[in-house]
C-alpha cells in the first residue's frame, strides 16, 4: 500500500489550527521560562520551544512578547500526561500543561467516553513508544535515502522512511539538533522538525465507523486550550 502524502497531509492540519496552535506555542514558551529560565541556550526546553514555534510560523515579536511576559504571569502550569486505549488496539498519548488539573481529566475523560476509549495505567502504553527527533524533509531530485545517509552519518539516526512527498529522519533526541542542522546546511529543505513519541507498531487502516470517532476524538483534543499534543499508533495511508 502506497504510503501517504505527509508534507500534503500536515500542512492540511496546519492551516485549520493555527490560531489554536499558536495559543499552545506560546503556552508551552511561557512554561519553559518558568522552569528554565529567559535564555534558550541554557533552557533546553525553552530553546525546543523556541524551534517549534518559528517552524510553525509564530512571529518572532510573538515569541519574544511571550518569553518577556511569561516572568509577570503568575499562573502555576502543570504538566500532565494521559495514556490511553481505544478501540481496535488504538494507542494515545495525551500531554496536557494546565492551571486546572481536574477540568483537564474531567474533559479528556469525556472525549474518550465518546471514542470509546479510557484511561490507562502508567506506561502501559508507553512502553509500546520510542521518543526520538522527527524531521520531515522535502522530497525532490536531488533528496534520497542515500543522499540522506551520507549526509547525516556522523550522527545517531535510527531511521529514514520514504513516504510519497517526503523524508522522515528519525534521530537519537540527544543529536536531534545537530541532525537538523546539518541537514539544512546540506541544502536539503526542511517541513517540519520536532522531538516527540513514536509507535514501534503503527495501524494503517480502521472501519469507518471507529475512523469517524478517532477523527472526532483528535480534533476534540486540538481544540481544547489545555492539551498540547496527542500521539497515537494510527498513521492513516
Amino acid at each position: 500500500m502506497p504510503r501517504k502524502h505527509l508534507v500534503a497531509s500536515q500542512t492540511n492540519s496546519k492551516q485549520q489550527q493555527n490560531a489554536k496552535l499558536w495559543q499552545k506555542l506560546a503556552r508551552e514558551i511561557k512554561a519553559a521560562v518558568k522552569v528554565g529560565g529567559p535564555n534558550p541556550e541554557a533552557n533546553p526546553r525553552l530553546k525546543a520551544a523556541i524551534e517549534k514555534a518559528l517552524s510553525k510560523n509564530l512571529s518572532r515579536d510573538s515569541i519574544d512578547r511571550n518569553i518577556n511576559g511569561s516572568q509577570k504571569d503568575q499562573s502555576e502550569l502543570v504538566n500532565l500526561e494521559y495514556e490511553c486505549y481505544g478501540p481496535n488496539g488504538i494507542q494515545i498519548i495525551v500531554d496536557a500543561l494546565t492551571d486546572n488539573p481536574n477540568r483537564v481529566a474531567s474533559n479528556l475523560r469525556g472525549y474518550l467516553s465518546k471514542f470509546d476509549a479510557e484511561i490507562a495505567k502508567p506506561n502501559s502504553v508507553k512502553n509500546f513508544f520510542d521518543k526520538y527527533g522527527v524531521i520531515t524533509v522535502v522530497k525532490n531530485d536531488k533528496t534520497s535515502v542515500d543522499a540522506l545517509m551520507e549526509t547525516t552519518m556522523e550522527y545517531k539516526v535510527v531511521d529514514i522512511v520514504e513516504y510519497e512527498d517526503a523524508f522522515q529522519v528519525l534521530t537519537d533526541p540527544e543529536d536531534f539538533y545537530k541532525v537538523k542542522d546539518v541537514i539544512k546546511s546540506s541544502g536539503f529543505e526542511v517541513f517540519e522538525a520536532d522531538i516527540k513519541m513514536v509507535s514501534q507498531s503503527k495501524i494503517d487502516s480502521l472501519p469507518e465507523k471507529v475512523k469517524e470517532k478517532y477523527d472526532r476524538f483528535i480534533a476534540a483534543c486540538e481544540d481544547d486550550d489545555d492539551i498540547q499534543s496527542v500521539v497515537t499508533n494510527y498513521e492513516e495511508n
